[in-house]
């Protein structure tokens, strides 16, 4: 029977029992303890039909492998986070492997609030925020630490309130996608003239282009889930991405040298739609910024793990892996010098400076 079927019988049972000529003198005090019985089934009501309200489900999208990757394996660590802490009334779907679209497709659907959060990295945020470009000055950090620092600290928090001003995406947190690095198939790449001519797959992004463009090589726009059957193909000679993705997407199939230029960092970026944050109650916001943090975590020290034996894995698999000298490195500084310039131009001097004064602070401590 249910709560508010025992209610009644017992409400009726006692209204009868009151209605006997034997306890009229009662008839006072039990028209009150009516009351307050009545009160009590009511509240005990309410809660349990509260308590049986549908969870609130959240979908987190990234372009990530669904197995043997840093990130679908942190987004499940936020996902069980999140469940528990909540007791269930937030219900965490993960969706890897492009399964919402490429990073702009799973940003643009975040804007529009048909996508409640995703891990995205910095390139496609260009188109939605310009200031993000500052990521993509070429040669900028030399350790993944030190990119850290500035992101978690003043600047970063500038770029995230930016972000959430002009777009309606709020950034919990910057993940690490890392240091990038060149693949080849066709030769070996030792400087700027050796990449002359091939087609090296990039991002959507303009300041990705005129890197490519600056060493001498023709950029090739291609979307991610695509890449390995164009590097197989043919369709691109070559392409750059952090230690991770080139392990965990495989393309050590389809090419065979590994260059480690560490021409760029790059974050993710944990993003969620501002609206549907604000809807949610100020305890359920907590938690998902509390998750977020440990997502953070977590992400950053298995990207590291997984791209220090990424390395090791891809020699065991035939992939000859070139370290460039201090000159080698000089002069693709040299050929990408356009890239600062074009951001430059777009984002203004004080930005920039700014940017690279937080760089030379970290670089300070962290050598």
């Amino acid at each position: 029977m249910s709560l508010a079927g025992i209610g009644s019988n017992l409400l009726e049972s006692l209204a009868r029992l009151f209605r006997s000529s034997k306890y009229h003198l009662w008839e006072d005090v039990m028209k009150k303890l009516l009351a307050c019985v009545a009160a009590a089934v009511a509240m005990t009501f309410t809660i349990s039909a509260s308590s049986m309200a549908a969870p609130i489900e959240i979908k987190l999208g990234h372009v990530c492998p669904a197995t043997g990757d840093r990130l679908e394996d942190s987004a499940q660590i936020f996902k069980k986070f999140v469940e528990e802490k909540s007791n269930g009334e937030l219900i965490v779907k993960t969706f890897p492997a492009s399964q919402l679209g490429g990073e702009r497709e799973m940003l643009e659907s975040i804007q529009m609030g048909t996508l409640e959060t995703g891990t995205i990295t910095n390139a496609p945020f260009s188109n939605f925020l310009k200031e993000t470009l500052i990521f993509d000055i070429p040669f900028t950090f030399t350790k993944a630490e030190q990119a850290h620092k500035v992101l978690d600290g003043p600047f970063g928090d500038k770029l995230r309130d930016l972000l959430l001003k002009r777009t309606g995406i709020r950034c919990f947190v910057y993940g690490e996608n890392g240091l990038r690095h060149f693949t080849t198939t066709k030769k070996e790449i030792h400087t700027p003239k050796d990449a002359a001519g091939l087609k090296l797959r990039v991002m959507e992004n303009p300041a990705h282009m005129e890197m490519i463009r600056g060493m001498g090589a023709i950029p090739t726009a291609m979307a991610f889930a695509e890449l390995y059957t164009g590097l197989a193909q043919g369709v691109c000679d070559g392409q750059e991405n952090p230690i991770s993705l080139i392990q965990s997407m495989r393309f050590y199939e389809v090419q065979k040298y590994l260059i480690m230029t560490g021409h760029l960092y790059a974050p993710y970026l944990f993003v969620i739609n501002e609206d549907f944050y604000q809807s949610l109650k100020p305890e359920h916001q907590a938690i998902l910024q509390e998750g977020a943090k440990l997502w953070r975590s977590e992400e950053r020290a298995r990207n590291a793990k997984q791209s220090d034996e990424g390395i090791e894995f891809m020699k065991s698999k035939g992939v000859q892996v070139i370290e460039l000298t201090e000159d080698e490195k000089r002069q693709f500084q040299e050929a990408t010098k356009s890239t600062e310039a074009l951001i430059r131009k777009e984002l203004g001097d004080a930005l920039v400076d700014e940017f690279m004064a937080a760089v030379d602070e970290a670089k300070k401590t962290i050598k």
